[in-house]
């Protein structure tokens, strides 16, 4: 998948595109439907299908005081949208002054003037423009104007509910990892790259990798079984996400590691994802060395389990 950053280098680059556009934080059943349907059109007329997506979230511009942690990071994003099969993703940097134009700026300028435009698809709830002026009925009579087709697909239901990046950011956050794996298609993801850490887990036996991973809602603080993701290879593994309660850490920030069971390659500054399958326990504090170091055995004894 071609990616491009900003809509100055798009022209001539797409030919017959049908395009795609939404800000995919999460990339959840709902929007991988929308892509489908491009996906599916474009091969109909013999085009491409493109997507367009916005980095920053318009939240974190608009309202900077408001904390929206993303449901997946911008680069998972674009590997997540290029596994879907689209030919391209145009990444439009969202900023104030980007807000501010107006919906008939937007089509002619991010739109009729830079791609080969044959057919849009977009969620019901899009709006866009200035304050969000340009509605689907505006989209569409402006479609008829330029030569494009706006076509708008209703959300996805789950279980009687819409399925949305909110929902999604709540349901991560109360740890249910099985409805969210059912509206997202796979699991709940963190990505990032691999940081020197402190040699405690070598030292006990279990050896891990330390996550530094982006602005992301995160699953309760615990012990998980998971699959750590290194370029196309998966591996099972065990993770702690927590504070390390049983250190005297001053910095109390949610740390991601994983011990990766029977691997022994040096990882730093390689970019994997972390899939988590199952909560094993809570994090605690174990006042023994001894004691962490059995706890640790049951952990792996019943992530391999889990993961077999």
């Amino acid at each position: 998948m071609k990616v491009i950053y900003g809509i100055g280098k798009v022209k001539n680059v797409f030919k017959n595109v049908v395009l795609a556009i939404g800000v995919f934080d999460g990339l959840h059943k709902g929007h991988q439907a929308l892509i489908a349907n491009a996906i599916k059109r474009a091969k109909a007329i013999g085009g491409q299908a493109v997507i367009m997506t916005f980095a920053p979230h318009p939240v974190h511009v608009l309202h900077p005081h408001v904390h929206l942690p993303y449901i997946i990071s911008i680069p998972l994003r674009l590997q997540f949208i290029a596994g879907l099969g689209a030919a391209g993703c145009i990444v439009i940097k969202f900023t104030k002054k980007f807000s501010k134009l107006s919906p008939q700026s937007f089509i002619k300028k991010y739109l009729v003037n830079s791609i080969d435009l044959k057919e849009i698809f977009v969620g019901d709830d899009f709006r866009f423009g200035q304050n969000r002026d340009g509605s689907l009925d505006f989209f569409k009579e402006a479609g008829r104007k330029h030569g494009f087709r706006v076509n708008v697909l209703d959300q996805i239901k789950g279980r009687g509910r819409k399925i949305s990046s909110t929902l999604i950011r709540q349901l991560v956050a109360e740890g249910k990892l099985s409805d969210v794996r059912r509206y997202l298609n796979r699991p709940v993801t963190i990505s990032g790259v691999v940081v020197k850490g402190e040699g405690r887990g070598k030292k006990l036996g279990f050896p891990t990798i330390n996550i530094d991973y982006n602005d992301v809602v995160l699953p309760p603080t615990g012990v998980y079984a998971v699959y750590v993701n290194i370029g196309l290879k998966k591996y099972p593994a065990m993770a702690n996400l927590g504070v390390k309660p049983s250190f005297t850490d001053k910095n109390k920030k949610i740390n991601l590691e994983a011990h990766i069971f029977n691997f022994t390659k040096s990882l730093y500054g390689k970019f994997v994802t972390v899939e988590f399958m199952k909560r094993i326990r809570n994090e605690q504090k174990f006042l023994s060395k001894e004691k962490f170091i059995e706890q640790l055995k049951k952990d792996e004894k019943r992530a391999r389990a889990i993961l077999k």
